[in-house]
């Protein structure tokens, strides 16, 4: 089974101790440009979208005299009736003037431009191909989190590094640009940017996959994938958004950094990169062949592998063909004892085996550990959980 997205952008946490691994898979000297680098391009261009629906990220792409136009995803912005204010990197709050929604139904990209006026000077992004991140290409996220208590204002602006596991033709809202990174609630609508400090995509999707049931039922598991709408999506959205090309700072030249190869894995995490690559496509069982490819060269230690393992049976097993994924959730506890998304998805297991009381415990672990991460989304979904259960 395939793996399908919630709208949540909350993901796999470094507070709660869980490592995001694929930061290390890509050497330095690999980076065209180094994060710090790519940081500094992304602060003045990158903005919080506040209002009363809740925290956003947007990026700021054109400027006419006064008037900047600010994208973003649609369901930052998607109440017509309610204020929005842009606060820029220089802490100034602005009114928006004009919100435009480029998501007239559900099956179209969930994108959005948002303008405001400033006599402040703010940089432009510049724009490139997004049909040039393909797998294995170095990405960045930048946005503003709502983590450690921090909403709205407060927010502080954080840079994800990832990899693009996969790039499918299509997908609901337009989310065909996938990868692994640490994302928070309050990074929807923040740019993605590529090696070179471009804006190649718009982040708005995370966390959830979704596997059958011992009942036939679909549920939903957390996988640590993220997606954005592709920049291009925009692109042959111009007219829509009252733009023209001419508007905006465009370089589609290829990027220097050369993406990640799955064909000829050398090492553990050219390997776990491989697996990361086959579970996002749906390819399950190939994932757990690369994955415990990873762990003969580095069995120590590897808390991440065994999650996803854990995961890829979760979400190759059928009502008829039951495979039991709570081994590998144990070992990647034990491995991490902080490891949040691991009690979830045992709890979800257990809760499969008709295991009540070892379900509501992992779900009350999991809730302590988001809690202590700033995940507020995750720790209310957990403590919804035990309710329904008690």
């Amino acid at each position: 089974m395939n793996v399908n997205f919630s709208r949540f952008d909350t993901l796999t946490t470094l507070l709660a101790g869980t490592t995001a691994a694929l930061t290390i898979i890509i050497s330095q000297s690999a980076i065209a440009k180094t994060p710090q680098q790519v940081a500094n391009i992304a602060g003045p261009l990158t903005v919080q979208i506040n209002s009363s629906l809740g925290d956003g990220s947007g990026v700021i792409i054109a400027k006419n005299g006064k008037t900047y136009t600010v994208l973003t995803v649609n369901h930052v912005v998607e109440k017509p009736d309610l204020k929005y204010t842009v606060r820029t990197s220089t802490g100034k709050n602005y009114q928006a003037t004009s919100v435009t929604g480029l998501q007239t139904a559900e099956t179209e990209a969930d994108l959005a431009v948002v303008k405001f006026e400033s006599p402040e000077e703010y940089p432009v992004a510049t724009i490139a191909d997004s049909d040039q991140a393909v797998i294995g290409t170095q990405i960045f996220v930048y946005g503003y989190p709502a983590t450690g208590g921090l909403f709205g204002a407060e927010r502080e602006p954080e840079l994800s590094p990832g990899l693009v596991t996969s790039r499918p033709g299509n997908r609901p809202e337009g989310y065909t640009l996938r990868y692994q990174a640490v994302t928070w609630s309050g990074m929807s609508g923040g740019p993605v940017f590529d090696s070179e400090g471009r804006v190649i995509g718009l982040h708005g999707q995370g966390e959830f996959g979704f596997a059958q049931t011992s009942s036939g039922e679909v549920a939903p598991i957390k996988t640590g994938f993220n997606a954005a709408v592709p920049i291009n999506t925009f692109m042959a959205k111009l007219a829509a958004a009252g733009m023209n090309k001419s508007d905006l700072k465009v370089d589609n030249s290829p990027p220097t950094a050369v993406p990640l190869s799955t064909l000829n894995p050398k090492d553990a995490e050219a390997f776990y990169f491989r697996g990361l690559v086959y579970l996002d496509e749906g390819s399950t069982f190939e994932a757990i062949e690369a994955f415990n490819k990873a762990l003969s060269f580095k069995p120590n230690n590897t808390p991440e592998l065994h999650f996803n393992i854990g995961n890829a049976i979760t979400i190759a097993s059928t009502p008829d063909t039951r495979t039991n994924p709570i081994p590998a959730y144990t070992r990647a506890i034990e491995a991490n004892p902080g490891f949040a998304d691991a009690y979830y998805n045992r709890a979800l297991a257990y809760l499969d085996q008709k295991n009540q009381p070892k379900a509501i415990a992992d779900f009350q672990k999991a809730a302590e550990l988001y809690k202590q991460g700033g995940r507020t989304s995750a720790y209310q979904d957990a403590l919804n959980r035990i309710k329904q259960l008690q």
